[in-house]
């Protein structure tokens, strides 16, 4: 009988061995030390205008025996105090297909082209709290599922997100996140073109998201016959229904590289079936921009955006079913317009970087009674 129970442990004990023997990988830890010079308005207060920033990151990888690979990162942001800021693993299937976690990072699905107007540093919006209309609240939360199927040489492909809370926050392992009120989530990425040389690249594609809400105003109505919730009386809609229906969105994006010129545009779509009587029927977005690449050392860009707001005050729901919208004003829908501009500049020198953006907002940009309407950032960053 102890013979037997020796075999069997030194059995298990040479199956691990083999087992922990496929599992070797790299490991790097790289990083970056930032120092930035921020200025608003002249009529503004800016206090401090310095600030830091330091970010390291930890990644690793390996190969799987029968083909493709394994990835893995997560990132620690130390501005003011330590704490992971995102995390993703992934499983590279022979490089068709990759199969993703996601938390944080905002890498993958409609998040990862939410914006892909080319620049030098960063977007026309930055630096503002009111930013363009683009998609990616599903894809950007924390605990993503994604699924990304591309074609060799075209780049033509497929990638699905799919959260099973919107905007829930990093859970560890085994534990459990809480209610946000978010739901689950879906968004799906479809690339008709995604070619990229040196000297010349094209990208068109489309991209879309919805939320599925718990509970909405048209679920309840149809299971109780109940239509009254259909006009929004109140910020919070009626009876604790905040949601006409599912928030959904969509997006339509193309990018072309000619040698050391890149232009791009976008145009998106998002209604967030809010219910209130000052609440947003619908956002579109319009964004465009050019950059140029001198060498690999310095870049500058240009871009424009508009967004548009359609409000709900001129309308009323008065039928829910057939989702039938009557304008008892008998004027123009309420429109409200946001102008973005912007110029971006970077020099690279190896890990040294010096980059300064300039941008502007117009029309109903930023909210409070006097809001900054320009910002002007320099940076510059070391990285190792």
């Amino acid at each position: 009988m102890n013979k037997l129970k020796n075999i069997g442990i030194s059995a298990l004990a040479g199956t691990l061995v083999s087992l922990s023997a496929a599992q070797a990988g790299g490991v790097s830890v790289t990083g970056t030390w930032e120092l930035s010079y921020t200025n608003l308005d002249h009529e503004k207060v800016t206090g401090n205008k310095l600030g830091m920033n330091k970010n390291i990151s930890f990644g690793a990888s390996g190969d799987i025996s029968d083909g493709g690979a394994v990835t893995w990162a997560t990132s620690v942001n130390a501005s003011d105090a330590m704490g992971m800021t995102s995390a993703s693993m992934s499983i590279n299937m022979g490089g068709i297909a990759t199969l993703a976690y996601d938390s944080g990072t905002g890498g993958y699905g409609a998040n990862a082209v939410d914006n892909i107007v080319p620049t030098a540093w960063e977007e026309i919006d930055h630096g503002f709290s009111t930013g363009i209309t683009d998609l990616g609240a599903v894809s950007k939360s924390k605990g993503v599922i994604n699924l990304t199927i591309k074609a060799p040489v075209a780049g033509t492909g497929i990638s699905i997100s799919y959260a099973s809370r919107v905007g829930g926050a990093h859970i560890a392992d085994g534990a459990t996140g809480g209610d946000t009120g978010g739901g689950k989530g879906l968004d799906a990425v479809l690339d008709l073109v995604n070619y990229s040389s040196p000297h010349f690249g094209f990208r068109w594609g489309f991209s879309g998201e919805v939320e599925l809400k718990e509970t909405t105003c048209k679920a309840h109505s149809q299971s109780s016959n109940d239509h009254s919730c259909a006009v929004a009386s109140s910020a919070a809609g009626v009876g604790g229904v905040g949601h006409k229906g599912n928030p959904y969105g969509a997006s339509s994006f193309s990018t072309l590289k000619l040698g050391p010129l890149s232009l791009g545009a976008q145009a998106t779509f998002k209604d967030p079936q809010d219910l209130s009587n000052s609440g947003i029927k619908n956002k579109r977005s319009i964004v465009a921009g050019a950059a140029f690449l001198v060498g690999d050392t310095f870049s500058i860009s240009y871009g424009r955006g508009w967004d548009k707001y359609r409000y709900n005050e001129d309308y009323v729901y008065d039928d829910l079913k057939n989702a039938e919208k009557t304008d008892t004003l008998k004027g123009e829908t309420e429109y409200q317009t946001i102008d973005f501009r912007g110029w971006s500049a970077a020099i690279n020198l190896g890990p040294v970087a010096l980059k300064g953006t300039k941008n502007n907002v117009s029309g109903v940009g930023e909210g409070g009674t006097n809001p900054p309407h320009s910002h002007t950032e320099v940076n510059l960053s070391i990285a190792f």
